[in-house]
């Protein structure tokens, strides 16, 4: 096995970085978006399986499990296993707060202990990837972008699931299917609902321009 290994946030993305570095800083291996995933509120807390108007929230943070569905498992299984004998690995994914989640929370579930550098870039051409690894810096010094991803994630694991319970249980009565309350698609959807209202509602008024005329 590899004594370093490179972690790219998708398929597309590692044969870009393959294309540019080859093997030079070690086996390639993408992720498929996020390969761990929050436990379920019922998994903390078993009386938490059923639906009723309160905070799901644990006394710590949501603990992490293997994602599953589609290929995922097995893109998991080949990370963990290089991960083994790596002694150093290259974060590629995305340079975004999501990005830097997707790559450390798969280190961080199976406590990973080696030299972690970052890989940013924005572009995917070959040159840029070049220039990329060779200014990547440690990743300790992105923590705060990590500490930032996750408490985004827990706190859309605490509230979106807590709020999309009390509606479905408190509004949704005889209704089918649930009501679902997100951070973006909620209020999104609330601005399109209000706009419409407003062209509904709108009365026309008859109004007169006076224009000045100079003699």
């Amino acid at each position: 096995m590899a004594d370093q290994i490179v972690i790219t946030e998708k398929t597309s993305q590692a044969k870009d970085v393959r294309a540019a570095v080859d093997s030079r800083y070690g086996d390639i291996l993408p992720a498929e978006g996020h390969l761990i995933n929050l436990q379920d509120p019922e998994e903390v807390v078993p009386a938490w399986k059923r639906w009723t108007p309160i905070l799901l929230r644990p006394e710590g943070l949501y603990g992490s499990r293997p994602a599953v569905g589609g290929n995922k498992a097995a893109k998991l299984a080949a990370i963990r296993e290089a991960l083994r004998t790596a002694k150093q690995v290259w974060l590629a994914t995305d340079c975004d707060r999501e990005g830097q989640l997707i790559g450390q929370e798969i280190l961080e579930h199976y406590n990973y202990r080696g030299q972690v550098m970052r890989v940013l870039f924005t572009a995917q051409d070959p040159q840029t990837i070049r220039e990329a690894f060779g200014r990547a810096k440690p990743n300790s010094e992105y923590a705060r972008l990590y500490a930032a991803a996750v408490a985004r994630r827990q706190a859309d694991q605490i509230y979106n699931l807590s709020l999309t319970r009390t509606a479905t249980v408190i509004l949704g009565q005889g209704a089918r299917g649930v009501i679902g309350v997100r951070r973006v698609k909620t209020p999104t959807l609330a601005i399109v609902c209000k706009r419409e209202l407003e062209i509904k509602n709108f009365v026309p008024v008859t109004y007169f321009v006076t224009a000045q005329v100079s003699l």
